[in-house]
């Protein structure tokens, strides 16, 4: 198995892990606050590669595509 597959399927078990673990003790609040830090983040990452116009409407692929074809 090449190693960057080693290393993604790693990360899965232990995302799985943590998350089987916050159900098991209910505390689902720890994935709520978790995805809601990645949306964050990932709408300020939008806005700094878009220079400011990114729009929540936008699909990943607009994004992708507004910074490499200026759209």
């Amino acid at each position: 198995m090449p190693e960057d597959q080693y290393r993604k399927d790693q990360k899965i078990k232990a995302i799985n892990s943590l998350l089987n673990d916050c159900i098991i003790s209910h505390n689902e609040d720890i994935i709520v606050q978790m995805i809601y830090r990645l949306e964050l983040e990932y709408r300020e990452l939008a806005e700094l590669s878009t220079m400011g116009e990114y729009r929540s409407t936008w699909t990943h692929k607009d994004v992708l595509d507004y910074i490499t074809y200026n759209l």
